[in-house]
């Protein structure tokens, strides 16, 4: 047997349909054996209910059956009251669910009436035998339907997986085909600006600016070996002035101890450019920072601190030095850099540069997406052979004989 992929869910409509309507002939005679076994339980219920206990059983047998009966009747009555009906499932469900009630009423009350009702009783359990019988015969029938039905549930869900998955790998093709264009454009995009930019360092305007970035890095050179001097003249010199105004406020020396505050604190503040208002503050507290070195009021400790407290020069003139060297150089730097900005080939070279890192950046997010769409189809190109496979397993098996399905190839990509 032989379908085209078009044709399965047709074929697995009108499969459908045979199983629904096997059912329904099949189970025909066992619906109509438990509708009359109902019938006739409900008959010998009514009977009961007008019927007299056999009065040669034992008295208490008897009054038993007498209590027991109306309990009976009533429940029986009410479990018998719901006719089964609908579609075979349907009516299946409900008639289990009735022979289920009658057997728990018959193993209840049901179990003191047989001596006293033996005829009724009798007829009670043959129409239950009867209905259980029917019920055991339509379970066999309704569970084949339903393994029927299963599989053509399956099938069509499989059916519907091979359409999902060709629509996903036809999409991730047309995707890892736009980007791959893409890639290509910006590979091209690429390849100029950097060649630009291999063409702009050709030009003679570039070497200029070649030696001005050599002169700025000199510069930044001895502005860290200036910073380093600064240092060497800021920490002992802070250490000691701390100690300075301690000593001046202990000797009652007030005014000198704030003095020497005031010059710590513009010592101890980021310094500025011109070092000669700090060094003037400094010029005026060595006289009396001197004073208490000269009475051991305060010990110089080191080398450093010697060097910079043996007179009340060294300290100042070494601040207005190194201050006033770090601004020539800094502006030194500011004038070159001024110099190199206005040098046509560094806007050019900027944008250029930025314009190679953004390409690439995108390239990069476009390889990404290409890489995850090639992946997709590589997943789809699995799934569907997977699922092809299970389709043709599916198909046999719902029609009960070999069944080969011409389900199309994936579209080349």
């Amino acid at each position: 047997m032989s379908l085209s992929f078009d044709d399965l869910p047709g074929w697995m409509d009108v499969r459908e349909e045979e199983i629904d309507s096997g059912l329904l002939d099949t189970t025909a005679p066992s619906r109509e054996a438990i509708t009359g076994a109902l019938e006739r339980l409900r008959e010998v219920i009514a009977r009961m209910e007008a019927a007299d206990a056999d009065e040669t059983i034992h008295p208490r047998l008897r009054d038993i059956s007498k209590k027991a009966l109306p309990q009976f009747t009533k429940s029986m009555a009410q479990i018998l009251s719901r006719e089964p009906s609908g579609d075979p499932e349907t009516f299946y469900a409900t008639a289990a669910e009735t022979l289920k009630s009658v057997l728990k009423a018959m193993k209840g009350q049901g179990k003191y009436l047989s001596s006293s009702y033996p005829d009724e009783m009798k007829e009670v359990r043959t129409a239950v035998r009867d209905l259980g019988r029917e019920i055991n015969a339509m379970t066999e029938t309704v569970s084949r339907a339903r393994a029927d039905r299963q599989q053509v549930k399956d099938a069509r869900e499989v059916y519907e997986s091979l359409t999902r998955i060709r629509g996903e790998y036809t999409a991730a093709s047309g995707q890892a085909r736009d980007y791959r264009k893409a890639l290509e454009e910006l590979d091209g995009e690429v390849q100029k600006a950097e060649e630009d930019l291999a063409a702009l360092r050709l030009r003679p305007d570039y070497a200029r600016r070649q030696e001005i970035e050599g002169m700025i890095r000199e510069l930044d050179v001895q502005d860290e070996e200036i910073g380093r001097e600064i240092t060497a003249l800021r920490t002992p010199a802070v250490h000691l002035f701390r100690k300075a105004e301690k000593a001046a406020g202990k000797a009652g020396e007030d005014t000198a101890a704030k003095a020497i505050g005031r010059a710590l604190d513009a010592y101890t503040a980021p310094l500025q450019d011109d070092g000669d208002t700090l060094a003037g503050l400094i010029e005026s507290v060595m006289p009396a920072t001197l004073a208490m070195i000269r009475r051991g009021d305060l010990a110089l400790k080191n080398q450093e601190e010697i060097g910079l407290f043996s007179d009340p020069d060294t300290l100042p003139a070494g601040i207005r030095r190194t201050m006033r060297r770090q601004r020539e150089i800094r502006e030194q730097r500011a004038a070159l850099e001024e110099t190199r900005a206005a040098l046509p080939n560094v806007i050019d070279e900027q944008h250029l540069t930025a314009e190679v890192a953004r390409l690439q950046r995108e390239r990069e997010v476009k390889a990404a997406a290409r890489a995850r769409a090639e992946g997709q189809q590589e997943i789809s190109q699995t799934s569907y052979a997977r699922e092809r496979e299970s389709l043709q397993s599916r198909a046999t098996a719902l029609a009960k004989r070999e069944v080969m399905i011409s389900a199309p190839d994936l579209p080349p990509t």
